[in-house]
């Protein structure tokens, strides 16, 4: 933590230098220079702020596991973008594996996932077709040359990085960006259509046979002239490795699609299909090594006035996509992470990633950079330090060096599928209408790129598009007629139907441990019995083995100690209600308490937690899992007034069922408002000045239709919309702001297996909420796996971020 803290204070050193008038420019440039290269070359600084001694324990294990998740996609998706730029399969996987640690080590981004990408690929592609056998060339010169520019790239970037330049490659606009994403993703879609038709000819490598330029025309006729050779097997793997694909992904994320997709068509090809004519990767690149580090040096082609241009096209083309590439992923990662402390830095990012264009090449690599769609795969399955991709390439090096035989029997049908899902999902609607929406002169610019980058190439369309708009913007560039804004208000709505009878419970298990422990549920549960809250409490004691053998009291000695522990808090509200006491012999207490509720027709269970299990509190998840009712978690220690209630809503028929909840509990408790937080969030990764104001619009007019179904009871409704990709973390966040006593939130009862694939919100809320918890049960609903994924209506939902 002391290193990080002195990270810090230089970068407040940086700034002070450059406000200070005492300093002559030289030296003060001098000194700024020293401390970013200081800064640069500090290996542990605030990236690892959240590695704590702590919570070291706990940040590991989750970096581990993202890290494998990530691990599990990159490698069939490194071994097609290698393919698909003239290179072998095994360079995409030690290209991602060594980007990963070297930008991980050196970059400015905590959760930035380094690896190829598709930005790259008709860049790559066109260098090695020029410079390689379809150009005169060799395989080896061709590659020795992309070294050579990409260690020149990367010498530009680390300067750039030094002299602070990372502020400039935001100056890009977002248009040209979404246009020159649209037009590689339909470049990569046409360059790869062969492969999936299966007409590939074993002499033309995949990616070397074109140029990219006029690309288009070229794959139309070759597949028109060709089109009594297309086999049909081919095309079915390549079609079905796309759509499993598209379809596991939207799924979950945590499921590898591509791995699973890939492994599915090779079974398929090595079996059923074998003797079909189903082009293998073997067939075109031989076998598949697993010595995957290979020094490589850069070769210098004979000097000429082409190949000097050349140099500085491919040069240029390589800084401009690392540098925008990078930046855009780094704020995308800190805004979906939720980063609320030290945010990236944007010239360490260009010094990391000059390191990886000049080490990544030198190792049998090529050039990559930060990856949208891993990135965010990373941050999704929990990442927190960069440790997350230092187990990334320790998985995917050890995954593909036991796998490597098998690599190679991978149809190249499944490769072009998996490069045309890649380039479906780099086009986003949301993105391209956010550009229409901003104004005629950033939407004209889009469509210019986004024609221009295919139909010419990758520097041509881009070069030309800034020109236009440096030159242009000044009298073009004008503000869109402002979208009109829902103004924030509370809503206090009356309702047009009632989902349920909300506010009062008929019957209240609430299970003791007859220990100190059971003092603060005691006392929260003879405060409900006093405000009316509940009708019946049945106080449950289950007697385990273990127990047994420590203090084998009788069942009558046992009831007798609960009704006196009962009686200290509950006197005055026995007349109200009804009360007994059961106690259940059992070796899973769990079950026991599952079976008891079933009897006593509870519709509530009310149970504590102790402090040293906060974090787990197991019990109280898997009861809210598997039972017919709701499931009320009291922390210890926790007051048993109510004052403030947060109800977390998602605009479903359940968060309307608690939402209503929520309400009638605050007005049995007098509290005359009550908070209903929405948490969303929009993954368009481009975004104008306008774009929140707009979406908060629209969440704002989604919740008012929302509100028209809900009784209130009354009660003041406070709308709060917070944009989180984490839906647990704000809620417990906008808890602890609101200073709320109570969380009320839906739960359908998913079962374990749906919670670790698809993720629950009300189970991570649960687990490590310092208030009292509230799950309420959608009319005693409990989805299996399947009935959660058909719920669930996956097939509706957006495709995730891909490059």
């Amino acid at each position: 933590m002391k290193t990080i803290e002195k990270t810090l204070s230089d970068r407040s050193d940086i700034d002070s230098m450059r406000s200070s008038p005492s300093q002559k420019p030289d030296e003060s440039l001098g000194r700024v220079i020293l401390q970013r290269l200081k800064i640069f070359n500090t290996l542990l600084d605030s990236r690892f702020e959240d590695l704590t001694r702590e919570t070291w324990v706990k940040t590991t294990y989750r970096d581990m596991s993202a890290g494998l998740s990530v691990a599990l996609t990159a490698i069939p998706m490194a071994m097609g973008f290698a393919m698909a730029m003239g290179l072998r399969p095994e360079q995409g996987i030690i290209a991602g594996a060594l980007a990963c640690v070297i930008g991980r080590t050196w970059g400015g981004s905590k959760y930035q996932v380094y690896g190829p990408t598709a930005a790259f690929i008709p860049i790559i592609a066109a260098l090695m077709a020029k410079y390689g056998e379809a150009g005169g060339g060799t395989f080896a010169e061709a590659h020795g040359f992309l070294v050579f520019v990409s260690v020149i790239s990367g010498v530009i970037l680390m300067l750039m990085g030094i002299f602070g330049l990372g502020k400039y490659a935001k100056l890009v606009p977002n248009s040209i960006i979404v246009g020159f994403t649209v037009g590689i993703a339909v470049a990569i879609a046409l360059s790869n259509f062969e492969s999936i038709l299966g007409i590939e000819s074993f002499a033309d490598l995949l990616g070397e046979d074109e140029d990219l330029t006029g690309g288009l025309w070229h794959n139309l006729a070759m597949a028109y002239e060709n089109i009594d050779k297309i086999n049909l097997w081919s095309v079915s793997l390549g079609l079905a490795t796309f759509v499993l694909t598209k379809g596991l992904l939207r799924i979950s994320i945590f499921i590898p699609a591509p791995l699973l997709a890939i492994a599915t068509s090779t079974i398929l090809a090595a079996t059923v299909m074998s003797g079909k004519g189903v082009i293998l990767v073997k067939d075109i690149y031989g076998s598949i090594p697993n010595n995957f580090f290979v020094f490589t040096p850069p070769v210098m082609p004979a000097i000429s006035g082409g190949v000097v241009i050349d140099i500085l096209y491919f040069v240029a083309a390589i800084v401009f996509v690392s540098a925008v590439e990078s930046l855009l992923c780094s704020s995308m990662a800190d805004r979906m992470a939720n980063n609320r402390k030290t945010p990236f830095n944007p010239d360490k990012e260009f010094w990391g990633q000059g390191l990886v264009q000049i080490i990544t090449p030198l190792v049998n690599g090529f050039p990559c950079t930060g990856a949208l769609a891993r990135t965010a795969t990373s941050i999704k399955a929990g990442a927190v330090t960069p440790l997350a991709g230092y187990f990334k390439a320790i998985f995917k090096l050890s995954l593909a060096y036991y796998i490597a035989a098998y690599l190679e029997m991978v149809p190249m049908a499944c490769i072009g599928g998996i490069l045309l899902w890649v380039a479906s999902n780099m086009i986003k609607i949301s993105e391209i209408k956010e550009v229409f929406n901003h104004n005629k002169f950033h939407a004209g610019l889009m469509v210019f790129t986004a024609v221009m980058v295919p139909v010419t190439d990758f520097l041509t369309g881009v070069l030309s598009a800034l020109v236009i708009y440096f030159v242009a913007y000044r009298f073009l560039d004008k503000p869109a007629n402002e979208q009109e804004k829902v103004t924030k208000k509370a809503v206090s709505v009356k309702p047009q139907a009632v989902l349920s009878t909300p506010g009062n419970f008929n019957s209240v298990t609430i299970p003791l441990a007859l220990t100190a422990e059971d003092v603060g549920l005691l006392r929260y549960a003879a405060r409900l019995a006093k405000l009316g809250v509940a009708k019946e409490f049945h106080f449950v004691h289950v007697v385990t083995p273990h127990e047994k053998s420590r203090n084998p009291a009788s069942a009558s000695h046992l009831k007798k100690g609960m009704a006196e522990e009962v009686m200290q808090y509950f006197d005055g509200a026995l007349e109200q209600v009804k009360v007994d006491y059961q106690t259940i012999d059992g070796s899973s207490r769990m079950d026991e308490l599952v079976k008891f509720t079933l009897a006593a027709k509870s519709d509530l269970i009310l149970l504590g937690h102790r402090k040293n299990r906060t974090g787990q509190r197991s019990l109280s998840r898997r009861l809210a899992m598997i039972t017919h009712c709701s499931v009320w978690m009291v922390p210890e220690d926790c007051g048993p007034e109510i004052k403030r209630i947060v109800a977390p809503v998602d605009f479903s028929d359940p968060s309307a069922d608690s939402l209503s909840q929520a309400t009638a509990l605050a007005r049995v408790n007098n509290v005359s408002e009550c908070m209903a937080l929405h948490v969303f969030f929009d993954e368009s990764v481009i975004r104008y000045d306008e774009h929140e104001d707009i979406v908060r619009g629209e969440e704002e007019a989604a919740f008012a239709k929302f509100m028209m179904r809900i009784d209130t009871h009354g009660i003041t409704v406070k709308p709060v919309f917070e944009e989180s990709f984490n839906v647990a973390h704000a809620v417990l966040r906008r808890a602890e702001e609101y200073q709320a006593d109570l969380i009320v939130i839906s739960t359908r009862g998913h079962s374990r297996a749906a919670t670790m694939l698809l993720g629950s919100a009300t189970s991570q809320v649960m687990a490590e909420s310092k208030i009292p918890v509230l799950a309420i049960k959608h009319y005693g609903d409990q989805l299996s796996i399947m009935k959660t994924l058909l719920a669930s209506r996956f097939w509706e939902r957006s495709d995730p971020k891909t490059n």
